[in-house]
């Protein structure tokens, strides 16, 4: 079992107000009549105060669906390693109860050399338990996947994606757990120093358009030229490579803890965007 590690300070701790403040920002989302099967999601994973209206604006849309598996993949921020690391656990557990491994498809995951990475690297790592709220709160019954990527080539990350999708299926939702742009000399990125949040939201931008347009390799080459400090650019790297070729996207969300502070010396970046069709 993983038990939480942010519980009482990333979001409440208490299982009556937890559920309580999950629920009130679904019902606050505005979010697209979407059509089709929804195939993929990212979302941000920061503290619930500042990334949770983003996060849930992503997962009102897949309440109600037909959805048994979360494929979960988040970037590493605590352990530096080479290829992705699944999980090694039975479940996953929070304030809100227990939520199932899928150690059937992590076991064999786990066999491939590019799936070997640490398995410790899940146990601190927030990128994937801020998304368990939500996910229970929506999908009671999943089973959860979970995945922790760590460096990988250009050529590594389509083979790894090609690998994961043989899992998918019309019940299966790969969700990519990635804050945007961290901006501020706390975080080390300052590409400017005027105008700071009009000049935030065009790099920003640049990368969400490259998204939602489905080019990977143009998305990638934006992130190095920029410098943009995306830290899940491998897991939605991820997703775009197991995208259908029809599929659609939409963007739901975007803002910045400096929008919420009406502070931009240090600042970071949140978006969630839907994949369907």
């Amino acid at each position: 079992m993983r038990t939480s590690t942010i519980a009482g300070s990333w979001y409440p701790e208490n299982r009556r107000e937890l559920n309580e403040l999950t629920e009130s920002l679904l019902q606050q989302a505005e979010v697209p009549e979407i059509s089709g099967n929804l195939f993929g999601l990212i979302a941000p994973h920061a503290g619930i105060q500042f990334s949770g209206r983003a996060a849930a604006c992503a997962y009102k849309l897949v309440r109600g669906r037909e959805i048994n598996r979360v494929i979960l993949i988040g970037p590493s921020h605590y352990h530096s390693f080479h290829g992705l690391a699944v999980s090694g656990v039975d479940a996953y557990e929070t304030p809100l109860g227990i939520v199932p491994v899928g150690q059937k498809h992590a076991a064999a995951l786990s066999a491939l050399p590019l799936f070997s990475g640490p398995s410790d690297a899940e146990m601190p790592e927030h990128s994937l338990e801020m998304h368990l709220p939500f996910l229970q709160t929506v999908l009671p019954e999943c089973e959860l996947l979970p995945i922790v990527t760590g460096h990988l080539s250009a050529t590594e990350c389509k083979n790894a994606a090609r690998e994961l999708s043989g899992l998918i299926d019309s019940h299966t939702l790969i969700a990519a757990s990635s804050d945007f742009t961290h901006y501020g000399h706390r975080f080390g990125y300052v590409p400017f120093e005027d105008n700071v949040a009009e000049k935030l939201r065009d790099l920003d931008s640049g990368a969400i358009d490259r998204i939602m347009q489905k080019d990977c390799p143009a998305f990638m080459d934006y992130v190095a030229e920029t410098g943009a400090t995306i830290c899940g650019a491998t897991p939605i790297a991820l997703l775009l490579h197991m995208l259908p070729p029809e599929s659609h996207s939409a963007l739901l969300s975007y803002y910045t803890s400096g929008d919420i502070l009406n502070d931009y010396t240090d600042t970071v970046s949140y978006a969630s965007i839907a994949f369907y069709g």
